[in-house]
């Protein structure tokens, strides 16, 4: 029965009855940082709640795995030693990053999922270029250094995506 349903299904279809049987806590999932303290709840859909994927802690997580964002990824959103929970994530054109470009990362995410995190302390801010793998030296953090080696962003795991406006 499941087969003949999947079959004949759309992709988001597809998708969404995959998710029915299949939890993304199943899977593996990227764990990437993200700084609960910056939850904005959503008035017009109570359960859900988004977590924007801004700070240092974001991006060394992100450069760590040579990860860069992607419209509809699935992670395992994390704040160390506390909570965590699955997330999707979205680029919102209409906000600014903390480099001052347009758009910014958000992880949205349904309340009921969120949960005591297994995540041990952070590692740390230092981290490597996504490109190349130098590692960022420790300094005061302003999000516009670039890399020494190959002279990318340090924002690089959190460009835009390449059809954003």
């Amino acid at each position: 029965m499941f087969c003949l349903v999947f079959a004949g299904a759309t992709k988001q279809d597809q998708r969404h009855i995959f998710y029915s049987y299949v939890r993304p806590h199943d899977m593996h999932l990227p764990k990437v940082y993200a700084d609960f303290n910056a939850i904005e709840h959503l008035a017009e859909e109570p359960s859900i709640a988004i977590v924007t994927l801004t700070g240092y802690g974001t991006l060394a997580s992100l450069a760590r795995q040579q990860l860069r964002l992607s419209e509809g990824m699935s992670l395992l959103i994390f704040e160390p030693d506390d909570i965590e929970c699955e997330a999707t994530v979205h680029f919102d054109p209409s906000r600014r990053d903390p480099a001052g470009r347009a758009g910014e990362w958000i992880a949205r995410l349904e309340h009921k999922q969120i949960r005591a995190s297994a995540e041990p302390g952070d590692p740390g801010i230092e981290f490597p270029c996504v490109v190349c793998g130098t590692v960022f030296p420790p300094q005061p953090r302003n999000y516009c250094e670039s890399c020494a080696n190959c002279g990318v962003s340090v924002m690089e795991p959190l460009a835009p995506p390449t059809n954003a406006a």
